[in-house]
């Protein structure tokens, strides 16, 4: 459970155990090494005695001449300042070359992380930071071949406290993709595919179990993120700037719980559930998705899979807001706002396919609204109870402004104070506001300072 450190510039080198660019000059010398299985003898007389052997701050050594298939950093168990030894996580193979120990590791130019991908070099419990954004790669810039676990933890990549580096892919190729390898986590990070097609990041076939926290897509030719993997989490995220979907989540019978995310400016639809998925959807913006702004495309069963929709603001997406097209899904659509949604007729804030999907579902605490008129117009699109709700509203929610991404709403919204739980206890204060984004009441507002609870 380690740290490894990636920057940019300088000599490929360093082994990235520690965040100095040198590393310690006292051990770090030799132009060659040998090896008898995982010990490896370190020529030049170097003082090992500042080596840590576990924990976060574990030692790793670059064996820039090793030939196990990429792999070019050893992490380092136990050493022998005597014999000038040091004992390697997997045996090295190949003329060594020369070594280092220490200091951040930098990222070779066009190729990526691929130099240092392979199954040994990362573990579950490891944590790989990048201090700054690193060369630009024409393929994939990481390809997990290892696994997080539950006992030691996930594999987590992040940006520097402080920083946002950019990953950028050149081609067509994802910025990362994760096979069928469990427990990754991605924060801090921003990720930009400039190929004319392709999806960003591909979240594995069978793997379960990611998490994507405070990263931003910003440039892609296809889907933002494709999250394939059971049981993963999209949150406090950005995707904008993508040819297609924002978001497409399509492993059939997972879960996936995306909370706190701002989708925007993406061709097709926001968020894209393409089969038959349990998914809750809380507190995301989803603004001018060219397609619908949540689709549920699914195969769904009623007994099998939920739907949890709370607190989400839709706006301006060329198609429908919301659009259920399977007749068995069970959606639960509480505190939304959809505005604007659909420029032609046939197109809604909100709709379900004909049959039974509205009937066993539920929604509550929503605001409809278009100014526009004709198909627009329409709020709910259901072949039988299509009544609007006594706790919904048809009116304009009242937007700071919309059209420049400011989705907080005026003291006269109809969306103020009017989300549930608040108004369905009927208490007189502790509401809601229906929406993504909760009112700035001061102290003397008659609630609790930042979160928009008032009478």
């Amino acid at each position: 459970m380690a740290t490894l450190y990636i920057s940019t510039g300088g000599a490929n080198t360093n082994s990235g155990c520690t965040d100095v660019a040198a590393g310690d000059a006292s051990i770090i010398s030799g132009s060659a090494a040998t090896n008898v299985g995982t010990l490896v003898t370190l020529d030049g007389s170097p003082d090992l005695s500042g080596l840590v052997t576990s924990g976060a701050t574990q030692s790793s050594i670059n064996l820039s001449g090793a030939t196990n298939a990429n792999k070019k950093i050893f992490w380092i168990s136990a050493f022998d300042n005597t014999a000038k030894t040091v004992t390697v996580d997997t045996a090295p193979t190949g003329t060594l070359g020369a070594w280092k120990i220490g200091g951040q590791w930098t990222v070779p130019a066009s190729t990526g992380m691929s130099t240092i991908d392979a199954a040994t070099t990362f573990r579950a419990g490891d944590t790989i930071i990048f201090n700054d954004s690193p060369v630009s790669a024409s393929q994939i810039f990481f390809t997990a071949r290892a696994a997080g676990t539950g006992a030691a933890g996930p594999i987590t990549v992040k940006g520097k406290t402080g920083v946002r580096p950019v990953i950028t892919v050149t081609s067509t190729d994802y910025c990362f993709t994760p096979g069928n390898f469990d427990l990754w986590r991605f924060e801090n990070l921003e990720f930009a595919q400039t190929g004319a097609s392709g999806t960003v990041l591909l979240g594995g076939d069978t793997a379960t179990s990611h998490t994507y926290y405070n990263i931003k897509i910003s440039d892609g030719g296809g889907v933002g993120i494709n999250i394939q993997t059971s049981h993963s989490r999209l949150l406090m995220s950005e995707v904008s700037g993508v040819g297609s979907g924002g978001v497409q989540f399509n492993n059939n019978g997972s879960f996936g719980l995306f909370q706190g995310n701002y989708i925007h400016d993406v061709g097709g639809n926001g968020f894209d559930v393409t089969t038959a998925c349990s998914s809750i959807f809380i507190n995301n913006i989803i603004d001018s998705a060219a397609g619908r702004g949540i689709y549920l495309g699914g195969a769904y069963t009623s007994a099998a899979n939920f739907i949890t929709i709370n607190g989400n603001t839709v706006y301006g997406c060329g198609d429908s807001g919301l659009e259920v097209a399977d007749t068995d899904a069970m959606v639960t659509l509480t505190n939304n706002i959809f505005s604007e949604n659909g420029d032609a007729a046939g197109e809604y804030n909100v709709e379900w396919t004909a049959g039974t999907a509205q009937i066993i579902s539920l929604h509550g605490w929503n605001v409809f609204y278009h100014s526009g008129g004709g198909g627009g117009a329409n709020l709910l699109n259901l072949t039988v109870n299509a009544q609007v709700a006594s706790s919904e509203f048809t009116t304009d929610p009242g937007f700071t402004n919309a059209a420049g991404g400011d989705f907080s709403i005026s003291s006269t919204s109809p969306a103020k104070a009017a989300g549930f739980p608040g108004a369905f206890l009927g208490g007189p204060t502790g509401y809601l506001d229906i929406g993504a984004v909760q009112r700035q009441e001061s102290t003397g507002g008659g609630g609790i300072a930042g979160y928009g609870y008032t009478a």
